[in-house]
């Protein structure tokens, strides 16, 4: 194919592309918590979704403006439903359809601290980290014949640390005051309890 044959069919691609809806493109279909991992199917008959509207007034509020967040980051989600993790602790997973790759699973947790509620989104390498700590903590529970509550062990009680880059942690103290550490990178996810 000549210089001149290649252009036209590049522009001609182009102009289709900018002409098709762009509901071809994009997936609203939001995810199930239960497909980010094993972890939140071990756990699945402790944890149930909630209607939006049975949230108390302030995470009602908090809600509304983590949904401005993710509308804003072109998150999918269900909107009329929310995970309950603890009596403190709320979850909504995410995707998100890029140009190109695969649809990211992510979570978003709104936590309560003191009266105040904040909103925290982790990014898929550190959702793996934490759906894989909820999965290695009700395995070893299970393993060594131990009756603990894997969802009051592994929910966020109040928000340490986050940050963002090529290793992205986010940092917590539970229930029990333990600080966990969720690490996660695109090579590895790994979760550190102290």
């Amino acid at each position: 194919m000549n210089r001149r044959n290649f252009l036209a069919s590049g522009t001609l691609t182009a102009g289709a592309l900018s002409l098709s809806p762009t509901s071809i493109f994009a997936n609203d279909n939001s995810i199930s918590l239960f497909s980010i991992g094993k972890g939140f199917n071990r756990i699945s008959d402790q944890i149930y979704l909630l209607p939006v509207n049975s949230l108390s007034y302030h995470a009602l509020e908090a809600h509304k403006l983590l949904l401005q967040k993710l509308d804003e980051k072109g998150y999918s989600y269900n909107p009329a439903e929310i995970v309950k993790l603890s009596e403190n602790c709320y979850a909504i997973p995410l995707s998100k359809n890029p140009l190109i790759g695969f649809k990211t699973k992510e979570l978003a947790l709104l936590i309560e601290h003191q009266g105040t509620f904040k909103h925290h989104i982790l990014n898929e390498p550190t959702s793996i980290a934490f759906n894989s700590l909820i999965e290695n903590f009700s395995k070893s529970a299970d393993a060594l014949g131990l009756n603990l509550d894997t969802l009051q062990f592994i929910s966020p009680n109040e928000v340490i640390a986050a940050s963002f880059g090529k290793e992205n942690t986010f940092t917590y103290k539970n229930v029990s005051g333990n600080t966990i550490t969720l690490k996660g990178s695109s090579k590895k996810q790994i979760a550190v309890i102290c």
